[in-house]
């Protein structure tokens, strides 16, 4: 059982991470909900569904980070706990590295300002790259109101008037009604 566990943690630990540190500002908490998630796998590992592992983690996840975000927005209802996601290297002249750096601000602060599933969907889809039905079994929704969320959480990010600007002038051209602009946008700033 125990290296069975410990392949289970080697395998999702870094999903479980990345989806914490989108969805919380600190790297400690996002390290504290992952450590609660392994706990929990730990303490329910005789009774769960192995061939849906991935499943019952990711949803073991997003219920420990709203659980966190409500303990910590009930002690301190001014602080915003949602994400700062970290600039990565890339080789472009100055101006485009500013211009990126500024997308991607706008755009997590645009993310940030969805409410769940929206924001959760987002994340888990265009960020991490999870399926639809990784998706579904997380939220415990059908595959078809995954993709009814994902589809209006992206139209609410492209009526986002600043954050549209922002990527015209990151792409260089404005952007179309069928544009992705969550899903090319995160790619593209996440190279």
């Amino acid at each position: 059982m125990m290296s069975q566990y410990r392949q289970a943690v080697d395998q999702h630990r870094q999903r479980i991470f990345s989806f914490a540190r989108y969805s919380l500002r600190a790297q400690e908490d996002a390290e504290d909900v992952t450590q609660e998630v392994f706990i929990k796998l730990w303490q329910h590992w005789q009774k769960i569904d192995h061939n849906k592992l991935g499943g019952w983690l990711m949803r073991v996840a997003h219920n420990a980070v709203i659980d966190h975000v409500r303990k910590h927005k009930t002690a301190n209802n001014h602080q915003d706990d949602f994400a700062e996601v970290e600039e990565q290297p890339i080789e472009v002249d100055e101006t485009q590295r500013l211009d990126q750096a500024a997308f991607k601000q706008q755009l997590m602060e645009a993310i940030k300002q969805l409410e769940d599933p929206f924001r959760s969907i987002i994340i888990m889809r265009d960020i991490q790259g999870l399926s639809y039905a990784e998706i579904r079994e997380t939220l415990d929704m059908t595959e078809s109101q995954v993709k009814v969320y994902l589809h209006r959480s992206r139209r609410k990010l492209r009526e986002n008037k600043a954050l549209r600007s922002l990527f015209d002038a990151f792409v260089g051209k404005p952007v179309t009604e069928t544009a992705s602009l969550t899903s090319s946008s995160v790619k593209a700033t996440n190279k």
